[in-house]
């Protein structure tokens, strides 16, 4: 066995070495490596609610790059550019769903392939914003938290070459972090499969309210608070995904993030699970 991971060793050293005379891969660290220096196009959708809401959360809160807005007829022409990133709103749809389930905001980076549509572009990070056919209103104040949370996450993946391939997701410390928080979950996004009687004996620093007030803590930066957001499609088919999120009000910072695919077990929300899970997070 030994000697067997030794020729296993020397192997892959020698493809290595081949690969380095014939010319240097590009690794997707490298790709990403100009992103800081260049020019972020934010593609502002046309004839959408969210359009304002965009335009106003890039100016609230993207200070990574350089950017400057744009018109769709414009990242058309300018997306087989490699100078410049892009920053869109776009439709997700899952293998299996007939129709898109969820918007999300993505930012890729334009180069070869984009004429061949969005999915061929080199894709930095994605992030879920709303249901792709139903507006709650939610998503509006939240966008400024979402850019925020991308921002973080495209910084670190020039950090190093596994970092490059890492998707969003949240550290165990930093969910650690929420026993020192109180949690604020919406009514609206618990899963129909939470028993309303357990939650008494939740920890009194974990809270279900009305939906309303809930968001007024997040658009007035509550200190120390968390609130609870919900992504999933209207009406979820087969392969429909549900994503989980809890953020911090006052700074926007991701502690808590999960997804499960939507059954006739797992509703749409917070399912038992996850209650049980952030409860346990806070003692």
């Amino acid at each position: 066995m030994k000697r067997f991971r030794i020729i296993l060793a020397a192997t892959c050293l020698i493809l290595c070495i081949n690969c380095f005379a014939q010319g240097q891969i590009t690794t997707r660290r490298e790709k990403l490596k100009d992103f800081s220096s260049k020019t972020t196009k934010v593609v502002i959708p046309d004839d959408d609610i969210l359009a304002e809401a965009l335009r106003e959360g890039v100016t609230s809160s993207w200070t990574i790059t350089p950017y400057e807005f744009c018109s769709q007829a414009e990242f058309d022409k300018d997306k087989t550019n490699g100078n410049f990133y892009f920053l869109l709103i776009v439709n997700n749809k899952q293998r299996k769903e007939i129709t898109p389930g969820i918007k999300m905001i993505t930012l890729v980076k334009g180069g070869e392939g984009a004429d061949k549509s969005i999915n061929d572009m080199l894709e930095v990070v994605s992030f879920p914003l709303c249901s792709a056919t139903e507006s709650t209103g939610r998503e509006m104040i939240i966008i400024p938290a979402i850019l925020t949370i991308m921002q973080k996450h495209a910084s670190s993946l020039t950090d190093s070459e596994l970092k490059a391939y890492m998707s969003v997701k949240v550290s165990p410390k930093d969910m650690k972090t929420l026993s020192k928080k109180r949690v604020y979950i919406s009514k609206d996004d618990l899963a129909p499969q939470v028993n309303v009687s357990r939650l008494s004996k939740l920890n009194p620093d974990l809270v279900i309210e009305e939906e309303d007030y809930v968001d007024s803590l997040f658009t007035e930066k509550a200190y120390n608070s968390c609130i609870s957001y919900v992504v999933a499609p209207e009406e979820p088919m087969s392969g429909s995904l549900c994503y989980k999120m809890i953020i911090e009000a006052d700074n926007y910072k991701l502690l808590y993030y999960k997804k499960h695919k939507i059954t006739a077990r797992n509703g749409i929300g917070f399912l038992p699970g996850d209650i049980e899970n952030i409860n346990d997070l806070m003692k």
